[in-house]
């Protein structure tokens, strides 16, 4: 009786071990990221930090002479699930009239909107993401060996949920950090009624981190990239 309640014991603190690895192998990082498109060149800071009890955020930083950008994300990881909390997009000038933040009401399943665009939304399920900490989901669900998913990501715009289809397009891409060579998984993704395709290149020797983000449209002008730079701090 004793052996067994040990070897339960045992089994229960190995389940817990083996979660809490499974579900935290995305490690906290600080990293340089550059955002370029036709009208915009903006070296920034994103930051991951995950918590023990899974209460995470993921923020993108910078600030120039003509504009200040903080974009964050505040979620919780339940189940190998990524749960929104609080996403906010902050722009000064406030002349650009361009900030915004999420607020998400998981006992109520409610999302309401304030800044730029004011709506509110009801009878929202738990797994729609916002536009950024959708990104810990793609890395989570890569990592897991998934080859194709979908994940629903709010719209910013009037509140409706927009299904984004995901599929891994290549295992082994090379892609450069500065003059560092990584083999990269590249993840393509798609959305029904859009002109607009995402390429993911995620290094798998950085912890599954991105090191290029790109949205491809028929317009060249709206086409844009994020850029890993440089690592500041990785663990």
């Amino acid at each position: 009786m004793i052996q067994f309640k040990e070897n339960m014991k045992f089994s229960y603190i190995f389940s817990i071990l083996f979660l809490s690895i499974n579900v935290f192998s995305i490690e906290n990082y600080v990293a340089e990221y550059r955002w370029e498109s036709s009208d915009r060149d903006i070296l920034g800071v994103r930051k991951l930090i995950i918590e023990e009890n899974g209460a995470s955020s993921l923020s993108f930083k910078a600030n120039k002479s003509f504009i200040k950008l903080d974009i964050e994300t505040d979620f919780k990881f339940l189940n190998k699930k990524v749960e929104s909390k609080e996403y906010s997009v902050g722009v000064k000038p406030k002349l650009a009239n361009r900030s915004q933040k999420l607020f998400f009401n998981n006992i109520e399943n409610s999302i309401n909107s304030k800044g730029r665009y004011e709506w509110s939304a009801n009878s929202i399920s738990k797994s729609v993401l916002d536009p950024l900490n959708a990104q810990i989901q793609v890395r989570m669900n890569v990592l897991d060996g998934y080859k194709d998913f979908s994940i629903d990501i709010i719209e910013m715009k009037d509140g409706t949920v927009e299904p984004n289809f995901y599929s891994v397009t290549s295992e082994n891409v090379d892609c450069y950090v500065g003059d560092d060579k990584y083999s990269c998984i590249e993840v393509t993704r798609l959305r029904k009624y859009d002109d607009r395709k995402t390429i993911y290149l995620i290094a798998k020797d950085l912890g599954y981190m991105f090191v290029k983000i790109k949205d491809i449209d028929l317009d060249p002008k709206k086409n844009q990239t994020l850029s890993l730079e440089k690592i500041l701090s990785l663990g």
